[in-house]
């Protein structure tokens, strides 16, 4: 009867053809890819499953980083092993021998089905990776809009080129950045990149290749595919702003594909992202199904390296988000006030809609920046209902604003307005960027003023901060008077805010 081992070993081009032969579609598990890893200066190393008799049942890439800070090992696509699988024993047993500091446990190219279990210092979170059949017929599968953008950038004269240069990797991380900007620009946390070892790496292995979408000499999209001998993962990409205009992305993503699939390839895994993300939505548009995958990071190390590590990174990646941390925070701002009763209706202007917006449609809100709408739904989660308001300009959606009895305000931090019972706060206000400049803002101030006298309110109040002057001159031309100031100063390292407030 044959009995189940873990080895790690050092990786030997053999042994790695064996663990991807059991995995062809999943290029983490390459000669290339390890070759690649080995360049930026990783050791890298096998660790799976095999039988007593020897034969491979499962495997998988490890890559060691030793730095005078710490060791870190990342496992970027983890095998289908369960969580009572004997693998996490060894693989804990490898992270005492080799001093691992830190460990990641990632899911790109991973089966459905893998388990991870919980131990020591532990991040989790699940992510969604969205993966495209090659064996159909790839155009009928796009979506209508897809099909429409690939229609108008074949009509273009788009073309597609293949290449490993590095002048190339250098325009594919331009373009990255130009779709990040427009990411941060809608309210994603995101960060711009500089030029990528790796990816020059994974283009000098061959376990990598840069498609490109062409217009002329110009190159508007650019996505770096990962290879592997039944498949290709999608790294990264970038899409200039001429080349979204006319639908470069779509072109060169369905072009990929069916250059793949001509190839005899089975798969195209278009990479992860949130599922009710804009960019979840863009990858479900070519026909691909979601592949719902765990993720974790690992601590084993002493809480005040942790603490240390962590510090450094940050510093590194954002050094205005680590001073924040270490020294806080100060924002002012202004108070307004009126009394209801001091408020005239204002004039019908014809096109314009205000009205209360249940749950339902707050949820249901559809419009080009998913962010608004997230930050919507967050806040009616942090209150249990609706306290929202909207303008609408020929039926469609163009400012939401919310009016928060006093009770409520107490559920909205940091309070640095305190109200007595018979007040209310307008916040939240926000008008989509389409319709700023058109008065909808004063016009949304003064049909609260009038709901909150409605509720029986004797007092509206309002808060801004004091370098956002458009947002002053809105409040002003409603009607309301500033009565005071507020200073906060925020010590997130301490968790602790202070306010000061002054009233005339």
């Amino acid at each position: 009867m044959t009995s189940l081992e873990f080895f790690a070993v050092r990786a030997k081009e053999s042994l790695v053809e064996d663990i991807s032969a059991l995995s062809p579609t999943n290029p983490f598990v390459t000669w290339n890819y390890f070759r690649a890893m080995d360049e930026v200066g990783c050791e890298i190393w096998t660790l799976g499953l095999r039988q007593s008799t020897g034969e491979l049942v499962s495997g998988c890439g490890a890559f060691l980083n030793r730095s005078r800070l710490c060791w870190n090992l990342v496992i970027p696509s983890m095998p289908l092993v369960g969580a009572d699988s004997l693998f996490w024993d060894g693989l804990r047993e490898f992270c005492r021998q080799q001093r691992v500091s830190e460990l990641f446990i990632g899911t790109f190219g991973s089966p459905t089905g893998v388990e991870i279990p919980t131990f020591g210092d532990c991040t989790r979170r699940d992510r969604c990776e969205f993966v495209l059949d090659l064996k159909g017929d790839l155009m009928s599968m796009l979506g209508s809009n897809h099909k429409r953008n690939v229609k108008k950038a074949q009509k273009a004269g788009l073309v597609v080129r293949r290449t490993r240069t590095a002048a190339a990797a250098i325009l594919h991380n331009r373009l990255m950045n130009q779709s990040l900007e427009r990411r941060s620009s809608r309210g994603e946390d995101v960060h711009g990149v500089g030029p990528s070892p790796e990816h020059i790496a994974y283009l000098e292995s061959g376990a990598g290749e840069l498609f490109q979408a062409v217009h002329n000499t110009a190159v508007l999209s650019s996505v770096l595919l990962l290879i592997s001998p039944n498949g290709g993962y999608y790294q990264s990409a970038g899409t200039s702003p001429e080349g979204m205009a006319i639908g470069a992305s779509h072109f060169l993503i369905n072009s990929i594909a069916s250059q793949l699939s001509a190839e005899n390839k089975e798969i195209l895994n278009l990479g992860g992202a949130d599922v009710d993300s804009g960019l979840g939505r863009f990858k479900e548009g070519f026909g691909a199904s979601r592949l719902l995958l765990p993720e974790a990071t690992f601590f084993l190390g002493v809480s005040w390296g942790r603490k240390f590590k962590r510090a450094i990174r940050l510093f590194s990646a954002d050094r205005k988000v680590f001073l924040y941390l270490l020294f806080g925070q100060v924002s002012r701002f202004s108070i307004y006030a009126i009394d209801t009763e001091a408020v005239r209706p204002p004039e019908v202007q014809i096109g314009l809609t205000f009205q209360a917006l249940s749950p339902d449609d707050l949820r249901s809100i559809t419009v080009s920046d998913s962010s608004f709408r997230a930050r919507q739904c967050s806040r009616l989660d942090r209150f249990g209902k609706s306290y929202a308001y909207g303008v609408y300009v020929d039926d469609q959606l163009a400012h939401i604003s919310w009016l928060l009895p006093a009770n409520a305000m107490q559920k909205d931090p940091p309070q640095v307005i305190k109200a007595q019972p018979d007040e209310a706060e307008i916040t939240a206000c926000e008008t989509l960027p389409e319709f700023r400049g058109q008065g909808i803002y004063g016009m949304a101030i003064r049909n609260l003023i009038l709901v909150a006298r409605s509720q029986g309110v004797r007092r509206v109040l309002m808060k801004t901060k004091v370098e956002y002057k458009p947002s002053h001159r809105g409040i002003e031309k409603a009607g309301l008077e500033r009565t005071g100031s507020a200073i906060l100063f925020s010590f997130p390292l301490i968790h602790r805010t202070i306010i000061w407030r002054r009233f005339t």
